[in-house]
This record gives structure tokens, C-alpha cells and sequence, in this order.
């Protein structure tokens, strides 16, 4: 197929944007003959480079180049500038994969759609009240941080309650038939699945190594293992989901989080 635009990744390190540049690798991988581009971001409280390129400055963002000049075409509200983790994923799909991802019956069909959005909703939204339950502890000097670990305690034990009932529904989805959240093989279910366990998993949320969930282990592993998913990382400028690559105290507690969509 013919490419006829030229994606730019705008990535923030550390962040959800790296299932971007993760699908960007594996259509390349793929398709030799596909280019694309990333431009790399710190993450700071304020990245003002970001907002040039989208207004409200949140990463990821792909930009269109055309392969002709001509003006590059309008898929959301600006020609040629694509926001949305899970949206830029379904162009993706559509635009450049040439069929990579997809579902080879119905009901992996109806699967890949469901856990796509499961993805996005219930699991990252979880992970992401207790980030913001856990982070003023985490980063606040002392003694503050103890305040704060008392206070935030009920509501995060729930939110991690219900995580624990997620990880549980994950762990039943997947079997020697559909060892992939899409199906029988790698889809943009998995892919959109990956922030949220990673974060789960490297803020301790969840344990793979305890004995639970080995499925879900093993399904880590399989990802962690891809090549496009190795070369994404390279890439990328860091994927820790930790500190989010922000080591300054307060400054993570109310900017690490802000330039993510």
C-alpha cells in the first residue's frame, strides 16, 4: 500500500505515548517501506513545546506530513494534528497496518473491541486514582508525607481493592486459545492494554511474581519480548512509570501528570 502521509510521533517520556511508538515499530517492522517520525519530550511541569503543536499540549500527538505537499488531511479538529492515546491507535489501524491487527473471527472482533476500551476506562482509571492517591506521600518531605500516607490510605486500599478485581476478570480472559487480549494474536487490545498494567505493575499495585495472576505474567513477558516493543523503549527516553522521570519532590506531585492524553 502506498503511504500517502508521514506520521510524527510527539512523545513525552515516561508516559502512556510509548503504546504509540510501540505500534509505530511494529507496523514497521512489518512493512520496511513504512517511515515515520518521533520527536521526543521531557516531562516537565509545564512543557510549553507541546502546546505549538496541539492546544492543549498533551502527549501523544501525531502530526501528518503529505507525501505530495499538498495540505494534509482533518481526521479530528485540525488538519493534519490527531490527539487521543486510543484514537491515534484506531488511525493507526486503519490508515497504515494493512490488515496487522486484524481480528481473524467475530467473536475476536467483538473481544479486541471490548478490552480496547476496557483498557482505557476501567483499568487505566483505576491505576490512575491511586497514582493520585499515592503520589503526595510518595514525593512530599517529610513530615508531610507521613499526613498524607494516613489520609489517603482508605481511599487508596479501595481503589486498590478494585484493581485487584480487575487483575482477577484479565487473568480468566486469557487461555491457550486467546493468549492475547485481542485474540489468538497481538491486536490493538494489547496495546492499549499496556500502560495500565505497566503502571499497575512497576507501582506496585499488582505482583506477577507472587503466583496469581500467571497468565497475566506470561502475557507481560510475550509483550516485553517483541522486538517493536524493545525498540520503542530505546527510543523513547525512558518508560519509568514510577517517578514518571520527575525526581523533584512537589513538582511531581502537581506536573507529572498533566501533559497526558
Amino acid at each position: 500500500m502506498t503511504q500517502t502521509t508521514i506520521p510524527t510521533l510527539h512523545h513525552l517520556a515516561h508516559a502512556q505515548s510509548l503504546r504509540i511508538s510501540w505500534a509505530l515499530e511494529e507496523i514497521q517492522l512489518a512493512d520496511p517501506t513504512f517511515h515515520y517520525h518521533q520527536k521526543n519530550y521531557p516531562r516537565t511541569i509545564q512543557n510549553t513545546d507541546l502546546t505549538k503543536v496541539h492546544r492543549l499540549g498533551k502527549s501523544p500527538i501525531l502530526t501528518l506530513e503529505t507525501t505530495d505537499g499538498s495540505a494534509p488531511p482533518t481526521i479530528q479538529l485540525d488538519p493534519g494534528v490527531l490527539s487521543e492515546s486510543s484514537l491515534i491507535l484506531e488511525f493507526l489501524n486503519a490508515e497504515y497496518a494493512n490488515g496487522l491487527w486484524t481480528p481473524a473471527s467475530l467473536e475476536e472482533e467483538r473481544r479486541s473491541v471490548f478490552f480496547a476500551d476496557f483498557a482505557t476506562s476501567s483499568l487505566l482509571h483505576k491505576v490512575d486514582f491511586c497514582v493520585v492517591f499515592e503520589s503526595p506521600a510518595q514525593f512530599a518531605p517529610f513530615p508531610f508525607n507521613l499526613l498524607f500516607a494516613v489520609l489517603a490510605y482508605p481511599m487508596l486500599s479501595r481503589f486498590l481493592a478494585d484493581l485487584l478485581a480487575i487483575f482477577r476478570l484479565l487473568e480468566d480472559a486469557l487461555s491457550d486459545r486467546f493468549p492475547y487480549f485481542s485474540g489468538a494474536r497481538l491486536g490493538v487490545a494489547d496495546i492499549n492494554m499496556s500502560f495500565g498494567m505497566d503502571m499497575a505493575e512497576q507501582r506496585g499495585y499488582v505482583s506477577f511474581e507472587d503466583g496469581r495472576f500467571p497468565k497475566l505474567k506470561g502475557w507481560g513477558e510475550r509483550i516485553r519480548a517483541r522486538e517493536g516493543y524493545r525498540r520503542a523503549v530505546a527510543k523513547s527516553g525512558g518508560y519509568d512509570l514510577k517517578t514518571f522521570g520527575m525526581r523533584g519532590g512537589w513538582a511531581m506531585v502537581f506536573g507529572g501528570g498533566l501533559m497526558e492524553g
